[in-house]
């Protein structure tokens, strides 16, 4: 994929049409269709100025750049992960990796305990004073 198909794709992704990004970045829709064809590169000055219209870093652009294909799932990953905040980015992160980790072991190591679960326990072992209530 070149530079110009990338941009296009993030900039679909984000449901933005060509228009409102030239608007954005302070560009013509005219020299943003060029380049998204192929028929034109973009200044460097130009190619920041789209990456912050697109809320994105260079090296976001330049990584959807160089994949040679992306599924569809993955390209919705990334719009998803690009439109949030950091903390909830790192969350993202987080329960990516114990994703893998839950997908590399065996299903048959993987159990919950029965004392853990609160539709387990009896009336008696979860209210204090044994009256059904709780003693907030």
């Amino acid at each position: 994929m070149n530079l110009g198909q990338a941009i296009r794709r993030l900039r679909k992704q984000q449901g933005m049409t060509l228009a409102q990004l030239a608007e954005r970045c302070d560009s013509h829709v005219g020299n943003l269709s060029r380049i998204e064809r192929g028929l034109a590169r973009p200044s460097l000055e130009l190619l920041y100025r789209l990456a912050q219209s697109l809320d994105l870093s260079l090296t976001d652009i330049f990584s959807v750049a160089e994949r040679k294909q992306l599924d569809s799932e993955q390209v919705a990953l990334n719009a998803a992960f690009i439109s949030l905040i950091e903390d909830d980015r790192q969350l993202l992160l987080d329960f990516a990796e114990m994703l893998q980790r839950r997908s590399s072991r065996p299903l048959g190591d993987i159990s919950v305990g029965k004392d853990s679960l609160p539709a387990n326990k009896t009336g008696s072992d979860s209210c204090e004073d044994g009256s059904g209530q709780g003693s907030d």
